[in-house]
């Protein structure tokens, strides 16, 4: 009952508020001022000489003003309208036009008004939104119940606009009116008095408009930019006149010592927190879909928060940083919002300013300004990082000149300039950027992944002073990594877990990246379900970046807060068992024993409180059951997981899925989709339907309709072409059959305690990739060592989202079996691996025993570096200490 009066009650507040019980509404107002003002005009004379007579005075006003016999009312309705029109039609023109100016219209009526903007009858096109925005026919507002917007998403600095202009209705006015009745009084000139009134009613409302209407949103919108502009000036006066260019090689020679976070372990060592990288603008492939409009070309610009303590400081900055960001591009003219990437980051349309080449340029001084603005000091509180995944570019100049062949050359595609640039120019906007002070600290896939030339000259140049990371060139493999490195194309390395597809090949590839002095980064994928292992590999690896996504995204936020947790339990693990918690728990393993034995005698060990009872019970389980499903991802689109069932009950679990993402690296794992077919029975008996994809595997056919495929008569055809249809040919239902037809059986049955190290689990889940790829025909099984590895690399036959999903599965398993977390399992392998190489080239094993994590790996690097002076190669000496492929 009470909830019914409530909903009245909000239904009657709504209705008080269209009636117009507002003091700035319009009608309301232009009424008041229209027929008030009428008293201006009554004949003096007349009701003089009428009162003489004893005529009711009152009577006569009232019918001057109000009587429909009289012309006096039908002047003051025609008052009454022209006010109204008139404020109205400034009020919403200022509105529409400040956001036709900032691009923040929605895409047909900004394209309406860019061609009348650029027409040459200006003119024509404000008279026709004056006359036409009050009646609700104009393009760009809108008219609903009464009520006025402009055709666009809400923006602080359009609903600003209104006011202002309204002011400037009152300001031209109401000096206007008051000088014509002023005169019209003195002169006794009605027409004079008339035109005043004409002039005082839409001064009234824009008065009482600039005033009232839109409360505080002027204000706001002021307030909001002086308090950025103070900010702005004090963190200019704090970073002091020494430019970005000249100090960057120090900042980040201080952020590979050093992280935001670190907890000394129990046992020694420390666990560190890496340092983030905050996606805040995004464009290029990862944008083109959701907002083709977006005119950005370059995939991504990222913030670095430097002076953060914590991890939740940085999650503050960020927030902080993306939200000013985001008002400076809604705020400045020719550039807008269009929305959130999947990663997080702001998707922008931004109009180039002269003397700028491309729109990138704008948006890297806009986030150097969103700095200023928080009153962060541009290199000292927060650093830039820029992805602009310039294969893409690359290709698209390949694609849209014809030639194919083309290094070195990039096409800005997504704007509509589409400004084409040489290695050389592309270098000189990294480094323009630098000296204009945009703290760019970091730059990934600077060049395409082809042009080896122009990763050798941005590391000549630029190499010293900030970190120059390979993603699409190196696919988080060793040999890549070697290659590259080994070449001076890189000093940091990007590492994605899914483009290689084990955890164990994942720290293969980290080893020959520190063995060569590149720096770690960790790095999801634009689509991601809500599995955090990203976290878990940076921190085992103390890596100095974790590249996870913005401010906002959950599926992110789950990744930056894991390491958080990481870091938690580290510390918490410190804690000394009090002589009461140790008694509990030795009477309670005593009750257990008693049951178990049947014998009351029982004595326990000395350290038995210190047993970790929990680890010693899983081992004692087995897996009895693997089952794998389609996992939503942030995109929409699926991914495959595993989830691991254990003991009887089927009680506890271990899950493990994987993310996926829109690269240009051509050397990645195959995430395994429906789309991809496998040269099989069916493509052999209509191999008209089908299309070779030219690795190998077929798709099939472009345009294919039903009814082609109905006629065929074949069932088992119809069912694969639906299935190649699902999630626009994005499901992954074939890799989840794989998982749980053929991966999962080399595990289900066994006990934890049988299944050995996370590297014999990935062995064989290599070795199932190779037998499956010989069975099925699409690999000889005499092939020597290399080909049998780059098919295992590939993972083309079961699919790299089924092998890595129950490799991370397994792994939290396996972790928990002894004990740890899947991070302290990574680092064990990493350590073993580390470890083998030094002995295996001059150390002696004693030597090594006292060193933490850190320490080893500073041995690791230096004993790299003199293995390399002698000439030899890296990554097959790791290879022969991390065993990963069973060759």
């Amino acid at each position: 009952m009470s909830g019914s009066r409530e909903q009245g009650l909000r239904v009657n507040r709504a209705g008080y508020l269209e009636r117009g019980w507002v003091i700035a509404n319009h009608k309301l107002v232009s009424f008041h001022a229209a027929f008030i003002s009428s008293v201006l005009s009554l004949p003096a004379a007349e009701l003089t000489a009428a009162a003489a007579e004893g005529h009711n005075i009152k009577y006569l006003v009232l019918n001057f003003m109000f009587s429909p016999l009289h012309l006096e009312v039908w002047m003051s309705l025609a008052i009454l309208y022209l006010s109204w029109h008139a404020a109205i039609a400034i009020h919403e023109m200022g509105h529409f036009l400040a956001a036709a100016r900032l691009t923040a219209l929605n895409k047909d009526s900004q394209e309406k008004a860019d061609a009348a903007r650029q027409s040459g009858n200006k003119f024509g096109w404000y008279a026709q939104m004056f006359l036409l925005i009050p009646w609700g026919k104009f393009y760009g507002v809108k008219k609903e119940n009464g009520n006025y917007a402009p055709d666009a998403p809400y923006n602080l600095a359009v609903a600003a606009a209104a006011p202002v202009w309204s002011g400037w209705l009152a300001t031209i006015c109401l000096p206007i009116a008051a000088l014509s009745i002023g005169l019209g009084l003195l002169a006794r000139n009605e027409v004079l008095i008339y035109l005043g009134r004409f002039f005082l009613a839409p001064g009234f409302v824009g008065l009482l408009d600039r005033f009232l209407a839109d409360p505080g949103k002027l204000r706001e919108f002021r307030t909001r930019e002086a308090v950025a502009a103070e900010q702005a000036a004090r963190a200019a006066a704090k970073a002091g006149s020494e430019d970005w260019y000249s100090k960057a090689a120090e900042v980040k020679k201080r952020l590979m010592a050093d992280r935001m976070m670190q907890v000394a372990l129990s046992k020694g060592g420390r666990v560190r927190a890496p340092w983030q990288y905050r996606n805040c603008a995004m464009g290029g492939r990862h944008t083109e879909k959701e907002y083709p409009e977006s005119n950005i070309s370059m995939q991504e610009g990222m913030f670095i928060p430097l002076s953060a303590k914590t991890y939740e400081e940085a999650q503050e900055m960020t927030v902080n940083l993306q939200t000013r960001l985001k008002e400076i591009i809604e705020s400045a003219a020719g550039a807008k919002v269009m929305g959130i990437g999947l990663e997080g980051g702001l998707a922008p349309y931004v109009d180039k300013e002269p003397g700028d080449k491309v729109p990138e340029q704008r948006l890297w001084r806009m986030m150097k300004q969103a700095i200023l603005d928080c009153e962060y000091v541009p290199g000292v509180d927060v650093a830039v990082a820029l992805d602009p995944a310039a294969s893409e570019l690359e290709n698209a100049y390949r694609e849209e000149t014809g030639q194919k062949d083309a290094t070195g050359m990039y096409r800005f595609w997504r704007d509509k300039s589409k400004v084409d640039m040489s290695r050389d120019d592309i270098l000189g906007l990294y480094e323009e950027a630098m000296r204009n002070g945009v703290p760019i600290l970091s730059v990934e896939d600077g060049f395409g992944e082809m042009d080896h030339a122009g990763w050798k000259l941005i590391m000549e140049k630029l190499g010293n002073k900030i970190f120059i990371v390979g993603d699409d060139l190196v696919t988080t493999k060793d040999t890549n990594i070697e290659k590259c490195a080994k070449n001076g194309e890189i000093n940091a390395t990007l590492i994605k877990a899914n483009q290689i597809g084990t955890l164990s090949e994942t720290v293969l590839a980290m080893l020959t990246s520190l063995a060569y002095d590149a720096e770690l980064i960790v790095s999801h994928r634009s689509k991601s379900p809500n599995d955090p292992f990203e976290a878990e590999i940076s921190t085992a690896m103390n890596a100095y970046g974790l590249k996870a996504g913005g401010g906002a995204n959950t599926e992110r936020l789950q990744k930056y807060g894991r390491v958080l947790e990481i870091l938690t339990i580290a510390e918490r693990s410190k804690r000394q068992m009090s002589a009461e918690e140790r008694k509990a728990i030795e009477k309670d393993l005593k009750d257990i024993a008693v049951a178990l034995t049947g014998q009351k005698d029982v004595i326990l060990a000395k350290d038995a409180a210190d047993i970790d009872i929990a680890a010693l019970l899983m081992r004692m389980l087995a897996i009895e059951a693997i089952t794998g499903n389609e996992e939503p991802t942030n995109a929409g689109i699926p991914t495959a997981a595993a989830t691991l069932f254990l003991g009887r009950s089927g009680t506890i679990r271990f899950k493990g899925s994987t993310p996926l993402g829109t690269s240009a690296g051509v050397d990645e794992a195959i995430h395994f989709i429906d789309s991809i077919i496998k040269p099989c029975d069916l493509t052999k008996r209509h191999l008209d339907l089908f299309k070779d994809a030219g690795d190998g595997t077929f798709r099939f056919r472009k345009g294919l309709r039903f009814d082609e495929v109905k006629a065929k008569g074949d069932d088992k055809l119809l069912e694969r072409w639906r299935k190649a249809r699902r999630y626009e040919g994005k499901g992954c239902m074939e890799a989840v059959q794989n998982l749980e037809a053929i991966l999962s059986k080399a595990f289900v049955g066994k006990r934890l305690s049988d299944l050995g190290s996370l590297l014999d689990v990935d062995r064989t889940l290599l070795k199932l990739e190779w037998d499956q790829a010989v069975a099925q025909g699409l690999a000889d099984g005499n092939g020597g060592a290399d080909k049998k590895i780059a098919v295992m690399q590939r993972k083309g036959v079961l699919g790299m989202n089924a092998i890595l999903s129950l490799s991370v599965a397994m792994g939290r398993a396996v972790a928990a079996a002894q004990g740890k977390e899947m991070w302290q399992l990574i680092r064990e392998i990493a350590t073993d691996a580390m470890t083998k190489f030094v002995t295996q080239n001059g150390k002696k094993q004693g030597e090594l025993a006292a060193m933490d994590f850190d320490q080893l790996q500073v041995v690791f690097r230096e004993t790299a570096r003199e293995v390399r002076k002698q000439g030899k190669e890296i990554a097959p000496l790791l290879r022969a200490q991390l065993p990963v492929y069973p060759v």
